[in-house]
């Protein structure tokens, strides 16, 4: 009896013990599985299109993030302090002009102009101190000008026509550039690099194969055939040396600079069609952007007049933000292919001047014979 007992616990105990390696197994194969789909989002978010939609649903975000907080809870005391001035004022005039009536015109125009002179130093503290902007904070901070705030923070723009009031409101704003700005260096270096790549690959394949190059060598059948364009780049002698040096694989900067004005112009153009600007000052505001200068003298959406407009300037905000995002690649892309052209031209001076040595390698390369 004791010896069927003792049996029975024991298979009980070994049927726990199976059960409790069972279920260390699967939580350790939960546990393999969460790590292994954590390394490869974190991978993923390192890639050129994990880094872009980071950043772009980190600049949606901080839209929704500012809006909520500027927005809904912002401070519209300097409005409608601003707003009580101006029934002064009003009612101030109105009362100079009952009194004196346009007979007095001399001392009509002195007490009205004293009017508006004290109105206007009234308003003045507001601007400055408190950032008066003329429309309440609910309908200043829509979605399309939080993005563009947004976007101004963490690519270090700063406008200025637009900043939070809040304490939460500035709390939020220093920790969003914290994170964004390394963000925002990452996404410049990665696409940046990628533009570049495909910038040269159009170069090297499109521009430079003119007729006029175009060099030729002798087939087996004595034919003259004509050298690719790689070949021939790596026949070509460069700075004064020896064939079969192999030639720089760098772009122009002056073609680096033709993107960017290209560039720039093409915003000028649409700019200056929405925003009623003239065409210099809309270039203007898209090279001051571009380069994170951002006076603030001229922003999108200001302009604009009529409430039934407001669809139209949100929209085109929208369309301002991604061509100011997707321009901070570009000018990184030109930066790029600025520094490689530049530290090219840095070696050949220094091997002209004997300081520093050529490439073994490449002196030893052999290209086809060039004939004409």
């Amino acid at each position: 009896m004791q010896t069927a007992y003792a049996r029975m616990v024991y298979d009980r105990h070994q049927r726990n013990q199976r059960a409790d390696g069972g279920r260390a197994r699967r939580r350790a194969t939960l546990a393999h599985l969460l790590k292994d789909a954590c390394r490869r989002l974190i991978a993923f978010l390192f890639t050129q299109v994990g880094v872009c939609g980071l950043v772009v649903a980190y600049n949606i975000m901080g839209a929704f993030a500012f809006r909520a907080i500027e927005g809904e809870y912002g401070d519209a005391a300097p409005e409608e302090a601003a707003l009580q001035l101006r029934e002064d004022a009003v009612k101030r005039l109105w009362n100079i002009t009952a009194r004196l009536n346009i007979l007095e015109q001399t001392k009509w125009r002195q007490e009205v102009t004293r009017a508006l002179e004290d109105f206007q130093g009234d308003v003045v503290p507001l601007v400055k101190a408190k950032g008066y902007r003329g429309v309440l904070p609910s309908q200043a901070w829509s979605f399309s000008a939080a993005l563009m705030y947004s976007l101004s923070v963490y690519t270090t723009i700063g406008y200025g026509n637009l900043t939070p009031r809040t304490e939460w409101g500035k709390i939020a704003t220093i920790l969003y550039a914290i994170v964004g700005m390394p963000l925002m260096l990452l996404y410049m270096s990665n696409v940046g690099e990628v533009l570049a790549h495909i910038f040269k690959f159009i170069y090297f394949r499109v521009c430079s194969c003119d007729a006029g190059s175009m060099g030729y060598y002798r087939s087996g059948s004595g034919n003259l055939r004509p050298i690719p364009v790689t070949a021939r780049r790596a026949e070509e002698p460069k700075e004064g040396g020896k064939k079969g040096q192999g030639s720089r694989r760098t772009v122009p900067i002056t073609y680096c600079l033709m993107v960017i004005a290209i560039y720039v112009a093409c915003g000028g153009a649409v700019f200056s069609q929405w925003e009623r600007w003239s065409l210099l000052d809309a270039c203007y505001f898209s090279y001051i952007s571009l380069s994170t200068i951002g006076f603030g003298d001229l922003v999108p959406g200001r302009t604009v007049a009529g409430k039934n407009e407001d669809e139209e300037v949100e929209s085109q905000q929208i369309i301002v933000t991604v061509y100011l995002l997707v321009g901070s690649a570009l000018v990184a892309m030109c930066f790029n292919l600025m520094q490689e052209e530049t530290i090219e031209n840095l070696k050949i001076f220094w091997r002209r001047l004997g300081c520093l040595r050529k490439n073994s390698h490449s002196e030893n390369e052999e290209g086809p014979s060039v004939t004409g």
